[in-house]
């Protein structure tokens, strides 16, 4: 039960940023935590607004077999630039 509650909150939350965030285009989603981090620190060297949502996919069959979702999204008029600046190094 407590996993359709967890399934039923995702759905909602999936809902609301389409329907009401300003942040509706998905950048970037991987099972990957550094590689995540690294274009999240690309986007802050360019200045560039985002928001992220990290998703548990249940539990983890094996150690090999990631369970979670990192994911990113920008604002529609933010996507061409915030494209270029994960693809670029980051410089400060």
């Amino acid at each position: 039960m407590s996993q359709r509650i967890g399934t039923a909150d995702n759905l909602f939350t999936l809902a609301y940023r389409k329907l009401f965030s300003r942040y509706k285009i998905q950048l970037y989603a991987s099972h990957n935590e550094e590689d995540f981090h690294k274009k999240l620190l690309n986007l802050n060297a360019h200045y560039i607004d985002y928001k992220t949502n990290i998703v548990g996919t249940g539990k983890q069959k094996s150690p090999s077999e990631a369970n979670t979702v990192y994911e990113i999204y920008v604002k529609k008029n933010d996507y061409s630039l915030a494209e270029l600046a994960m693809n670029t190094a980051a410089h400060r």
